[in-house]
Formats: structure tokens, C-alpha cells, sequence
């Protein structure tokens, strides 16, 4: 399995899988999410933009997974100890390559990005009904520092 920055070339694979992405969230909670398909802007911007990277993960030339991190900064606010920290924005693989180490390769890519740059830590924001990744994260390390709760109008 490689694992790489992605490029123009590889914007119709991702699109696939934020499209699969979309679709499992909107399974999940489809009060919020729709199942929605991703054109390649997204995908393009984030490949131009240079507080954030987004690579690939490949087998025999396929893309089966992508890391979407960002560079982030806590804000300035006088109660906050300040941080610079990795957002893990999006971790996806696709169904048919689950639990077979892409998503631990991946992760990994993401440990040293964020050590090369000397951050903090590494953040991110999991679905509470995505019990798998969820699982996932927390043998990667990963533990609960807040929850985000709504009360539906």
C-alpha cells in the first residue's frame, strides 16, 4: 500500500469516496447529513491550499482511502493555553477496504505530518453513531476531550 499526496489526477477516485463518505453519514444521521456528491472543488482547494494537505492511500494504483489535516491554532483568548495542533478534517476509506490497515497507514501519515511540523496534538470530530470509527480512533489514542450536543427546534 502506497501512501501519498494526492493529486489532480487523482480528483475523480476522491470524489468517489467523499461521495461513499457522504452516504454512510447520511445513513447515520439522516436528520443531518444528506448524501450528498463532491465535484472535485473541494478537493481541488484543499490540494492548493498550504495549511493543509490531503493524501492519498493506494493499492495496485486504486485509491482506497484519504486524509484530509490541517494546520490549526488555538484561539487567542486568554483562557485557552495556546496550541498549534493537527485537524484530521476527514479520514476516510472505502467500505471494501476497511479493517485491512489502510485507515492504520493513513493515521500514521497523519502522527508524522503533525510531528514534522512540531504541533501539539492531532484533533478530530467522529460521528457518535459511528461506533466503528470511533473504536478505531481510541486504539489509535484518542480520547474524548468535549462533546457537542444539540437540542433539535
Amino acid at each position: 500500500m502506497e501512501v501519498r499526496l494526492a493529486a489532480f489526477d487523482d480528483i475523480e477516485s476522491i470524489c468517489r469516496l467523499y461521495d461513499e463518505f457522504f452516504a454512510y453519514n447520511a445513513n447515520l444521521q439522516p436528520k443531518y447529513w444528506n448524501a450528498g456528491k463532491e465535484h472535485g472543488d473541494y478537493s481541488k482547494s484543499i490540494i492548493k491550499d498550504g495549511n493543509s494537505d490531503l493524501f492519498v492511500a493506494a493499492e495496485d494504483d486504486k485509491v482506497i482511502g484519504l486524509l484530509h489535516i490541517k494546520k490549526m491554532k488555538t484561539p487567542p483568548y486568554d483562557a485557552y493555553v495556546p496550541h498549534e495542533y493537527a485537524e484530521i478534517v476527514d479520514l476516510i476509506t472505502t467500505a471494501a477496504c476497511r479493517k485491512k490497515g489502510a485507515g492504520s497507514v493513513l493515521m500514521a501519515e497523519a502522527k508524522q505530518w503533525a510531528e514534522a511540523r512540531n504541533l501539539n496534538y492531532i484533533e478530530l470530530t467522529v460521528l457518535s453513531d459511528a461506533k466503528d470509527a470511533i473504536r478505531f480512533y481510541e486504539k489509535k489514542d484518542f480520547i474524548t476531550v468535549s462533546h457537542t450536543m444539540r437540542n433539535p427546534l
